[in-house]
C-alpha cells in the first residue's frame, strides 16, 4: 500500500473540528452560549477572520446559531450524535476511491432537487431575504474562494431548512465535507464562480415568483453544471 502525503489543513478547518467535537461530547449543550470571538480566537490561537470562517461553517452545518449583537449559541439538532460518525465514514470513502467522490456527488444532486420540491407553500419573505443575502455575499466575494464557497453552501442549507424535513437536512449535513471539498476543486475551473452565481440567481428568482417547478429545474441544471465542472477538475489531477 502506497502512503499519500499528508495534506495541509487550513486553520479554520482545525477550529471547526475542535468546536464540533466539544458540542458532540456535550461539553457545550444546546442553548449554551459560546465564548466571545476574541476569547475563542485566543484559545485556538488563530486570527479572527479564520475563526469567523470556522463559525460560518459550523452555522451552515447546523451546530450553532450566530445572533449578531447577542452571541453564538449551540443549536438543538436531531440526529446530531450520528453526524460525526457518518461524516468520518464518508471521509474515509473519499480517501479510498475517486469513484466514490462522484457517486456521493450524484447523491447530492438528488437531495438538492428534492429539497426544492419540498418548498411548495413554504417560501417566505424571511427565506427570500436570507437567500438574497447569500447571493450578495457571493457576488461581493467572487474572488475570495473560501468566502464565496461558504456563502453558496449557506444558500443551499437555507433551502434545506425551509423544507422542514429534518431527516433530509441530516442527510444533507452528512455531505458537508464532500460539498466543500468538491467546490474547492470546482472554483478553480474557468468561469465556474460566475456560472455558479448566475445559477443561484435563477433559483432565487423562481422561488421569489413561487414557481416551484421552475426552481426545481433551475436547481437540477445548476447541479448538472457543477457536476461537469467537478469531472473536469478531477480529470485535471489524474
Amino acid at each position: 500500500m502506497l502512503l499519500k502525503p499528508i495534506q495541509k489543513v487550513r486553520l479554520y478547518e482545525n477550529a471547526v473540528k475542535q468546536i464540533q467535537s466539544l458540542i458532540l461530547r456535550n461539553r457545550y449543550k444546546p442553548g449554551d452560549r459560546l465564548p466571545s470571538e476574541r476569547n475563542l480566537s485566543e484559545q485556538l490561537n488563530i486570527s479572527r477572520p479564520s475563526l469567523r470562517e470556522a463559525l460560518r461553517i459550523l452555522s451552515v452545518m447546523g451546530f450553532i446559531e450566530i445572533n449578531m449583537g447577542d452571541g453564538i449559541y449551540v443549536k438543538e439538532v436531531s440526529f446530531l450524535p450520528y453526524v460525526e460518525s457518518v461524516n468520518l465514514s464518508i471521509s474515509s470513502m473519499l480517501q479510498m476511491e475517486r469513484d466514490n467522490f462522484i457517486k456521493l456527488w450524484q447523491v447530492r444532486k438528488i437531495l438538492e432537487v428534492a429539497m426544492v420540491e419540498l418548498l411548495e407553500r413554504k417560501v417566505t419573505e424571511f427565506l427570500l431575504k436570507n437567500l438574497w443575502n447569500c447571493i450578495e455575499e457571493m457576488k461581493k466575494n467572487i474572488d475570495n474562494q473560501d468566502l464565496f464557497i461558504s456563502s453558496g453552501i449557506r444558500f443551499h442549507r437555507l433551502i434545506a431548512e425551509a423544507g422542514q424535513n429534518e431527516i433530509l437536512i441530516f442527510l444533507w449535513d452528512t455531505l458537508i465535507d464532500l460539498i466543500r471539498k468538491s467546490h474547492d476543486k470546482i472554483y478553480r475551473i474557468a468561469r465556474s464562480p460566475k456560472r455558479s452565481l448566475l445559477a443561484h440567481k435563477r433559483i432565487y428568482v423562481a422561488l421569489k415568483k413561487r414557481e416551484i417547478q421552475k426552481a426545481v429545474e433551475a436547481m437540477r441544471k445548476h447541479m448538472t453544471e457543477e457536476e461537469q465542472a467537478l469531472l473536469t477538475a478531477l480529470a485535471l489531477v489524474k
